[in-house]
This record gives structure tokens, C-alpha cells and sequence, in this order.
């Protein structure tokens, strides 16, 4: 079987649309001179994701002043800064909130990895002198192609990791590409910068990355830190280094993972206190 992008793609279609904005808001706060209004305007092409946005910058986690009743209130409320990072959980929880079945993965694990790995990446990021909102986009998204080969017509049950230690290597073999293959097409039809779609691309093996090793290096240390806190998927626990070499890579010195795994904790549970009742 041979998944190719057309059919990738068309099944990409059937995710929630606000992922398209997700990346086109990535690109605006990368111009210096973007506004509030400019943000706003882009972020109401989408009602549903404008309404959990107000909503959620209600929530306790940006304090509990006045009530924000209009996007611009909550884009000034929550910063440019943080708008980036609760634009980006709002779009990964609405993509990741079916279990794929024949992954053997619960929805609350799919999103648990993705919020992990993204606040990991992130961080290491930050400390590498890299773009930590572009890391951040890349780990939050990376699984989104479990996602498109768990709903292709033709998919199979993945046997698990005793039959199929390296899931990456797995999937290319059933379906001709590998999900994070699949994640890359769809990025970058979705027009995500080059560099999250080339590092989600390359993630497994950063030394043949090219002009995407730093990102790639970056996110596959998320992955080997996200696995020590317990946030594994199934195929992937025997995939990540966590070594100089890797770190080199990364362009960050291997002392500074245990600082970046302490901020990215500290994230991690920021983003667990989000009322998400509020933003149904």
C-alpha cells in the first residue's frame, strides 16, 4: 500500500480548519510590526476558535480581573507572547481528541504527548538561541499524521512495540511514509514555515537533517525527555537519544536539558490548570 499526498492531503481536509490558522498566525508574529487588530482579524476567520479564546482567557491562569468580552481584549489580556502558545492548544485539542484505535492510543495520551513535547521543545529552544514559537508549533503537532493514517481506509492495526520496536520504520513500510512524513505534507500544504514541517520531517534522525538539524535535534531531546516523564506513545520509547551528541546537534550543552526540562515542568502545568470546561 501507498499512501501518496493527494490522499494525504484529502484526508487532512477532515481536521479542524483552525490548524490552517494556527500556521498563518506562526508567520504574522514573526512580522515585526503586526497589531492586535491584524491578529484578530485572522483569528475570527474561525467563530469557534474565537469564542474558546475569549473564553479562556477568562480562566484563572490569566488572572481573574475584569471579564474579556471581545478577541481584542483577550489577545491584549493574554500577550503576544502567550497568544501564540493558547492559539496552538486550543487547535491541538480539537485535532487530538479521537483515540486512534489502531495505534492503541487513547485521546487524553495523544494530547498529553503533544502538550509535553511542544513545552520541551520550546524550552530547549529558548536556551539553543533558536525560534522557541516555531519548536513549540512543531512538538505541539507533530502526531498529526498518527492521525491520518489511523483514518485512512486502508489502515492496519500497528502490532505493538515487541513486533515493531521502531513505529516510524513501521509505518513506512505499510503505507509507504511514515507519520511524520504525512505531518510534513500537510504543513506544508497548509503553508507552516519550511522549518517546523522539515523538523517534524526529519525528527527520528537529525544527523541526516541537513539545513533542518538543529529543529530536528531539538525535537527528538522533547521526545527523549517526554518519554522520561512517562508520556511515551506506543512505537516510539526506543526511538530517542538523549546524549552530547545529540545535544550538539541541538546546539545546546547537554547541562542545560535539566534547566529546560524544569521550565518546560513548570509550562506543562500551567497548561494543565486551563478550565477547558469554559471554552465548550
Amino acid at each position: 500500500m501507498s499512501l501518496g499526498r493527494d490522499s494525504i492531503i484529502s484526508l487532512g481536509s477532515k481536521l479542524p480548519p483552525a490548524l490552517g490558522i494556527f500556521g498563518r498566525l506562526r508567520a504574522l508574529l514573526d512580522d515585526a510590526d503586526c497589531d492586535v487588530e491584524e491578529i484578530s482579524e485572522l483569528l475570527q476567520m474561525d467563530p469557534a476558535l474565537t469564542f474558546q479564546i475569549i473564553r479562556l482567557s477568562n480562566s484563572a491562569l490569566y488572572g481573574l480581573g475584569s471579564r474579556c468580552h471581545s478577541l481584542d481584549d483577550a489577545i491584549a489580556r493574554v500577550g503576544f507572547g502567550e497568544i501564540h502558545q493558547l492559539v496552538g492548544l486550543v487547535v491541538a485539542r480539537a485535532a487530538f481528541q479521537g483515540d486512534l484505535a489502531l495505534y492503541g492510543i487513547p485521546a487524553g495520551r495523544l494530547w498529553e504527548n503533544a502538550v509535553a513535547v511542544g513545552s520541551l521543545a520550546s524550552a530547549i529552544a529558548r536556551r539553543a538561541g533558536q525560534d522557541a514559537g516555531s519548536a513549540y508549533s512543531a512538538g505541539l503537532l507533530r502526531n498529526l499524521g498518527k492521525i491520518i493514517l489511523n483514518n485512512h481506509p486502508g489502515a492496519r492495526q500497528y502490532p505493538g512495540e515487541a513486533a515493531a520496536p521502531d513505529l516510524f520504520a513501521w509505518e513506512k513500510s505499510v503505507y509507504g511514509t511514515s507519520s511524520p512524513e504525512a505531518t510534513a505534507m500537510l504543513l506544508d500544504h497548509w503553508r507552516f514555515p519550511l522549518e517546523i514541517a522539515g523538523a517534524i520531517c526529519t525528527h527520528a534522525t537529525p544527523v541526516t537533517a541537513a539545513e533542518f538539524t538543529a529543529g530536528a535535534a531539538t525535537l527528538h531531546l522533547a521526545g527523549a525527555i517526554a518519554t522520561d516523564w512517562g508520556c511515551a506513545l506506543p512505537g516510539e520509547t526506543g526511538l530517542w537519544r538523549r546524549d552530547a551528541a545529540m545535544c550538539a546537534l541541538a546546539g545546546v550543552e547537554e547541562e542545560m536539558l535539566e534547566g529546560a526540562a524544569t521550565d518546560a515542568r513548570k509550562q506543562f502545568g500551567r497548561f494543565a490548570t486551563l478550565e477547558w470546561s469554559q471554552a465548550a
